[in-house]
């Protein structure tokens, strides 16, 4: 699988992730494993791969993984302090006019399924509308925690799930149209700040114009 690469140092690599690729392998993984791919091109140069956050299978976007052993604890603290900061963005169904904060505990409900339950893991989405029409709104996504399915479940609570989204919204769909946009984080060898971005998939766009949702 050729990688689309978006900034890469003697620390980090920062790829962006097509749709329909596993990050990591599981059991019954056949297909390409985007962990894998990262840590064969690295080889040659005898350098290591360590992954860094997650993304599902259907969800673009920028991923990274550092280099150097070293580095993971500082940029795992920068995780837990909120200094590094993702932005999604996302398509989701019906007309979303007014910014939000969405809270709402989630839990397990099924074998690969998520649902807001009381007793669950506190979880909070910041939803930014950024274009909209009747059918579909554009949004700008903040994760204030980081539960897994934690922005398809919310919109789906809220009525509003995410466009082509095939385990809370439209049962015959392709893929959620997530788009995981930027990582901003300080470097953690420099010290300086780092800001990469990946535009939005083609596949995306469509879907936003099927709808009449001007991007």
């Amino acid at each position: 699988m050729p990688l689309d690469i978006l900034y890469e140092d003697e620390a980090m690599i920062f790829v962006d992730k097509p749709p329909g690729i596993v990050v990591q392998r599981s059991h019954d993984a056949t297909e390409p494993v985007l962990v894998e791919e990262v840590a064969a091109y690295l080889e040659p140069r005898g350098q290591r791969c360590f992954l860094m956050q997650r993304l599902d299978r259907g969800t673009t976007g920028v991923i990274f993984f550092t280099k150097l052993a070293s580095i993971n604890a500082g940029v795992t603290r920068q995780f837990e302090r909120k200094r590094l900061r993702k932005r999604y963005l996302a398509l989701a169904e019906g007309e979303i006019s007014e910014a939000q904060t969405i809270e709402a505990p989630l839990a397990r409900v099924g074998p690969i399924s998520f649902g807001v339950r009381a007793g669950g893991k506190h979880s909070v989405t910041s939803v930014t509308p950024l274009a909209s029409s009747r059918q579909a709104s554009f949004l700008d996504i903040q994760l204030r925690t980081g539960r897994t399915h934690q922005i398809r479940v919310h919109l789906a609570a809220i009525g509003h799930p995410m466009v082509g989204d095939w385990l809370y919204g439209e049962r015959n769909a392709s893929r959620p149209m997530l788009h995981a946009s930027t990582i901003e984080m300080i470097h953690p060898l420099t010290q300086q700040p780092l800001v990469v971005s990946s535009p939005l998939p083609e596949d995306f766009r469509a879907a936003a114009r099927e709808r009449g949702v001007a991007l």
